[in-house]
């Protein structure tokens, strides 16, 4: 089978992630694919986590933001 004109093969390193993610839909028994794409999710990095935002601050960035927008 061949996706975007790559063979599939056990090395899933080579795979993009969406080519991984479509190969695993198709092959959902294939323990080893699906290890590789937790691995490549795990890999990831984590999303940034923000602090309490003053309301005020947040309200004068915004407001620069669509002057500049205009501009």
């Amino acid at each position: 089978m061949e996706i975007g004109g790559l063979s599939m093969k056990s090395d899933f390193q080579t795979m993009t992630m969406g080519e991984l993610k479509k190969y695993v839909l198709e092959h959902r028994n294939d323990k080893t694919a699906f290890q590789g794409l937790m691995d490549r999710v795990d890999a990831q990095p984590q999303e940034q986590v923000y602090e309490e935002v003053n309301a005020e601050q947040f309200s004068a960035l915004v407001e620069q933001h669509r002057r500049l927008q205009q501009d």
